[in-house]
């Protein structure tokens, strides 16, 4: 549920429409604006009672910038210069008495959507990081699905499953699952299941002792251990060997384990994520994996879905990796042109987000020109007939919602003037941002 402050005069009218629209109301006065909660996108200051303008200034003057005004007034109001001024300086926009609740709650989803927009808009310490764990980068319907699952998912300690193909972002929702639980201050441990020797893998996870084996010459922590208390993520667990598995199941079964050339067992508090690109079910069917270990994993299961099915998020993810790798590489971070976004949008991306990365990437080093070309990201030869069908309405559909967004960052949040900007009216810029989503 989301947080609504509430300023200035109150109505028995205004508290019944605010509670059909499923927000939790936060009542603020001058004297109280320091215990607002850390999660408020949106304050909604009812100035119908007049004579209260100064005050109300003096309060919205201390709230946080991310904290966006929606003013409500009497349509009389509108020919007062202090009431018209005051939304202009601080509002992003403004409902009239009688209140229509839907216009009302179109009013709030919008400014909850502007204030969306400018976290991601400055966010320079993903930037900087390159981690992308913020879902509000993500703009397709399916990934936003995929983080409200991950958002109740997370602060249970049921093991999940997490299966995508390769390069569609199974380590990041595994980040976001540790993040977001009761164990984020403790470790994230993982193990590449599929990167190593049967022999090794048994060690790495479980540790071993001196002697224990040929160069074993100091005892030595597992995985295991290592996560204790924290998250352990068993990557490409379908690579697992067959002789492993009993191991990893007596330990999920009992939280116990014996490190090699060990006589005594070990216990170790973990949450268990996994996660996998090969279809289990077959491997079951096969003999290559033990159903009882799946039906030990598969507490929730969490697919990432290909970059393919999730196009809207393909050149924002594209201008995101260009900031990211310019700023690593000490470059100037260039646009992408026409003809890169097009290629961008109608390539099929068998090797997903990492394939991605690795295109852009490359481009951003070897780009000689102003703009990042779908030559630099060598897409330039992808089959012509599909490029015209799709790229007219994905064009115009990809310009229209960047324009509006452009328009609300340059407008500071104010409709009229974000309006203004495009010359369109108020009506035509609601319907389109409704039309994005945003």
């Amino acid at each position: 549920m989301k947080t609504l402050l509430i300023a200035g005069f109150q109505c028995k009218e205004l508290n019944e429409v605010l509670s059909r629209l499923d927000f939790k109301l936060h009542y603020i006065d001058k004297y109280d604006q320091n215990n607002i909660p850390n999660n408020c996108a949106l304050c909604l200051i009812d100035l119908r009672k007049g004579n209260i303008e100064n005050e109300i200034s003096h309060l919205v003057k201390s709230l946080v910038p991310k904290i966006h005004i929606i003013v409500l007034i009497n349509k009389s109001q509108l020919e007062i210069k202090d009431i018209t001024t005051f939304i202009a300086q601080y509002a992003w926009d403004f409902c009239t008495s009688p209140i229509d609740p839907e216009r009302l709650e179109k009013c709030l989803g919008h400014g909850i959507g502007l204030s969306k927009l400018k976290q991601q808009h400055h966010a320079p310490k993903l930037e900087q990081t390159g981690k992308e764990t913020e879902p509000s980068v993500y703009q397709s319907n399916v990934m936003q699905q995929l983080f409200r699952q991950v958002e109740r998912v997370a602060p249970t300690d049921i093991p999940v499953l997490i299966r995508g193909e390769s390069g569609t972002g199974k380590e990041l929702v595994a980040t976001k699952l540790h993040q977001l639980s009761s164990r984020k201050d403790r470790p994230l441990i993982t193990v590449n299941c599929g990167a190593m020797a049967a022999g090794l893998i048994q060690s790495d996870l479980f540790g071993h002792e001196k002697g224990a084996f040929t160069g074993a010459t100091s005892n030595r922590k597992g995985k295991i251990a290592l996560a204790d208390g924290g998250t352990l993520l068993l990557d490409e667990i379908g690579d697992l060997p067959a002789e492993l598995q009993v191991n990893l199941l007596r330990f999920l079964q009992e939280g116990l384990y014996d490190s090699v050339g060990g006589g005594k067992s070990q216990s170790a508090d973990v949450r268990i994520l996994a996660a996998t690109h090969v279809d289990l079910e077959s491997a079951i069917d096969k003999g290559r994996f033990r159903l009882d270990l799946y039906y030990r994993l598969n507490g929730i299961t969490i697919n990432t879905p290909r970059l393919e099915e999730r196009r809207d998020d393909i050149i924002g993810l594209a201008n995101r990796f260009i900031r990211m790798y310019s700023n690593e590489y000490g470059l100037v971070a260039k646009p992408l042109s026409q003809s890169a976004c097009h290629a961008l949008l109608n390539y099929s991306w068998p090797g997903n987000v990492r394939e991605l990365i690795n295109r852009v990437r490359r481009a951003v080093v070897l780009c000689d020109m102003p703009q990042i070309s779908a030559q630099n990201l060598e897409l330039a030869n992808i089959d012509k007939k599909r490029h015209i069908a799709l790229s007219l309405k994905t064009l115009k559909d990809n310009a229209e919602k960047q324009a509006l967004q452009q328009a609300i960052l340059i407008a500071d949040g104010q409709v009229e003037l974000a309006a203004s900007y495009l010359d369109i009216s108020r009506a035509t810029f609601y319907r389109l941002m409704d039309k994005h989503d945003l």
